[in-house]
């Protein structure tokens, strides 16, 4: 599994029975995240069964359970007990926490990587009082209406030519 880092966290696990199509309903679920050597605990807790989805599910805020996130590889340690039918004791599933790419590519746009300015308008010396500016997720887009990753407004108020006193750069 794999989710960027600072979202929500949507855990699903199913316990399918011996027979390859009934759903084990009852059993008690707990799951710990784990760093990759499953040696240093960094939460845990207990999912509950669903039954639309039919399984057992938990969801992890790391802004309330997990303070302190960090972007690398961790282990779910799933443990399992009061079964109707025999099941593994534990199972274990990878989890990667990634940088959102979305915020990456804004952040190179914003330091002039697959960017557009463009609607200007000048005042009489000659400065820049707005404008539009558009960050895309590609080269092969810049300019057009496709894969336009964040819109800003530009504004700025000028004494002089060549001289602003403010200069304001709002995501619209």
């Amino acid at each position: 599994m794999v989710v960027n880092k600072g979202e929500d966290i949507g855990l699903t696990f199913q316990l399918v029975k011996s027979d390859g199509q009934s759903i084990e309903e009852d059993a008690t679920i707990s799951y710990q995240i784990f760093d990759s050597s499953i040696t240093v605990e960094y939460v845990s807790g207990s999912a509950t069964f669903n039954i639309t989805s039919q399984s057992y599910i938990a969801t992890i805020v790391p802004s309330v359970s997990w303070i302190g996130q960090e972007v690398g590889s961790y282990v779910i340690v799933w443990s399992v007990s009061d079964t109707d039918d025999e099941f593994a004791p534990t199972y274990t599933d990878d989890l990667q926490i990634s940088i959102d790419k979305t915020k990456i590519d804004k952040i190179l746009g914003l330091v002039h990587q697959n960017m557009l300015i463009d609607q200007t308008v000048y005042d009489e010396l000659g400065n820049l009082e707005n404008a539009r500016l558009r960050i895309y997720s590609d080269s092969a887009s810049v300019g057009t209406a496709s894969n336009v990753l964040a819109t800003y407004q530009i504004t700025s108020e000028n004494t002089e030519c060549g001289q602003f006193t403010t200069w304001k750069q709002v995501e619209v």
